[in-house]
């Protein structure tokens, strides 16, 4: 469990410094940096407004709680599993709302539930070592 761990950790921040990469970089090349191939640019920037705006500013009203009131993380992975954790409830809520139901959003709902599931377990094994 804990190989799967490592490596479902190591993919999740190779995905991310490409996402990164793309987005500082070569938005002009790729104006859509998001892998849903059904978007087009208006339905792409809805979702950027509707659902990742949305998860980034959760994560920061939470750890400014968090910081408020005196506590810090309880291991380093805490704060991916809060980001994957607030990009799925904006993401159910955007599949309520205005995200229809076509093949790239529920990939990237599944992968968002599998980044927080490993990042969960990943956490309390942490926890476990650290206490």
């Amino acid at each position: 469990m804990d190989k799967i761990i490592k490596l479902s950790l190591i993919a999740v921040a190779i995905y991310m410094a490409i996402r990164t990469i793309i987005a500082l970089f070569y938005y002009d090349q790729f104006p859509i940096a998001f892998l849903a191939a059904e978007f087009n640019q208006d339905q792409m920037d809805a979702y950027r407004a509707r659902v990742m705006l949305p998860a980034f500013f959760i994560t920061c009203i939470y750890f400014t709680f968090r910081y408020l009131g005196g506590k810090s993380p309880t291991s380093t992975v805490w704060p991916l599993h809060v980001v994957a954790i607030s990009l799925l409830i904006t993401q159910i809520i955007g599949f309520v709302t205005f995200v229809p139901f076509t093949k790239g959003p529920i990939i990237m709902f599944i992968i968002t539930l599998f980044v927080s599931y490993v990042s969960r377990k990943a956490h309390n094994q942490r926890k476990k070592e650290i206490f």
